[in-house]
């Protein structure tokens, strides 16, 4: 009994038996060295799966996690025994990947791109060495899945220079490592879905109370105070037709503002890829118009991070409300491609009457909104005239195919 309860207080505490029988400890770590045993795992797994669970920002996290697993097994193991541990979070839908690591040197630019690939854009099976290829590291690596979502999957890569290296060999020197890291993020992840349900419901609740009240009431006072400024145009009313106009202006604007505190929050909740944006927002033009609104869409995946569709989804959106409301066109067509140069491009164009973008009105806040949203995303936005006659709004935004 005495020594199934020494066996329990060691595997629960690593570092007793090395208090209480120092000698007896370095005997077994040599014995361990010896016959190739599995790395006795760091003291403060608990504590690293607990930092994760915690995180504020995961990905701030996960490098400070990584850092002392990494020196343990540097410690443990020659160079050319040497692991490698990395953990790569991937995001098919919106085709994003941030990739983490303990090291101190950096890995390289093309076997991160290979891990972008292999594991964003394609699917590899699990618990299967893969060998990249045409990479400077010639690593041989382990995906072991660590938590699967809807909208994300993380995988512990481990890695090693030997080609002779097995699934069972890698995953038995690491297991201890990857039930931590796997409880801290499955932890956080729980988390994280609590509070983005939260949020959701939050706006939801408040974008259906600014719609029943403060939405009602700008809608009328536009109306109103529209009405007010046509009536001023009579010659007995002069002398308050600056004022009326101003009036009339930001009331409308108060309300347009409004109206998209609403779409926000209802878009938030509905996609974050662009393409499904863009084709949602077209059937609603198309309700509201009878211009023929045409779509081409060259995207194979979703580039894009969802901050980035949400801000070029509100442009796309504001440009297609402004052909409805001022182009008089009876056509529009939107191209999302990717250029040679690994920039997207949206291209916004209509037949209308064209835009004069020197003489847009001081009152006028859409497209200053419009070129705020674009410099968010560090984005080129190019509003004027369509070659033929018409508007264009053309906008491009250089394109990272992998995140460390």
């Amino acid at each position: 009994m005495a020594a199934k309860h020494k066996q329990w207080l060691e595997a629960l505490l690593p570092s007793w038996g090395q208090i209480f029988y120092p000698s007896h400890f370095r005997r077994r770590q040599e014995l361990r060295s010896n016959c190739n045993e599995p790395a006795d795992a760091p003291a403060n797994l608990s504590e690293i799966a607990f930092q994760l669970a915690t995180a504020d920002d995961i990905h701030q996290a996960m490098p400070n996690a990584l850092r002392p697993l990494q020196r343990h097994l540097d410690d443990r193991f020659p160079d050319h025994q040497r692991i490698n541990l990395f953990v790569l979070f991937s995001s098919p839908a919106s085709s994003e990947s941030f990739l983490h690591h303990g090291q101190e040197k950096k890995p390289s630019t093309r076997f991160i791109q290979q891990l972008h690939h292999s594991f964003t854009i394609n699917h590899p099976p699990p618990d299967e060495i893969l060998r990249p290829d045409n990479c400077p590291e010639a690593l041989s690596l382990l995906p072991r899945k660590l938590i699967v979502s809807d909208t994300m999957s993380v995988w512990l890569l481990i890695a090693c220079a030997q080609q002779q290296a097995t699934a069972e060999t890698l995953s038995w020197h690491t297991h201890a490592i990857e039930a931590a890291l796997k409880k801290g993020l499955t932890a956080w992840c729980t988390t994280e879905k609590k509070i983005r349900s939260a949020v959701t419901s939050e706006r939801s609740i408040y974008a259906a109370e600014i719609h029943d009240s403060l939405a009602q009431v700008l809608g009328y006072l536009r109306i109103k105070s529209a009405r007010l400024n046509k009536e001023c145009q009579k010659k007995e009313f002069q002398s308050l037709i600056t004022t009326t106009e101003d009036l009339a202006a930001y009331t409308h604007c108060a309300y347009r503002q409004c109206r998209e505190l609403i779409t926000s929050a209802r878009l938030s909740n509905q996609t974050e890829n662009l393409a499904e944006g863009v084709m949602n927002s077209i059937n609603e033009c198309e309700q509201q118009s009878a211009i023929v609104f045409e779509l081409d869409n060259r995207l194979q995946s979703n580039p894009l991070t969802p901050k980035q569709a949400m801000q070029i989804l509100y442009i796309v959106r504001e440009s297609l409300s402004n052909t409805i409301r001022h182009s008089h066109a009876t056509h529009s067509r939107i191209v999302m491609s990717i250029t040679h140069d690994n920039r997207l491009q949206v291209v916004i164009d209509d037949n209308g009457i064209g835009i004069q973008t020197n003489k847009a009105r001081s009152d006028s806040f859409g497209l200053q909104i419009m070129r705020e949203r674009a410099q968010r995303i560090n984005a080129e936005l190019n509003i004027g005239s369509r070659p033929g006659g018409g508007t264009q709004v053309a906008l491009s935004l250089e394109l990272k195919p992998y995140h460390e």
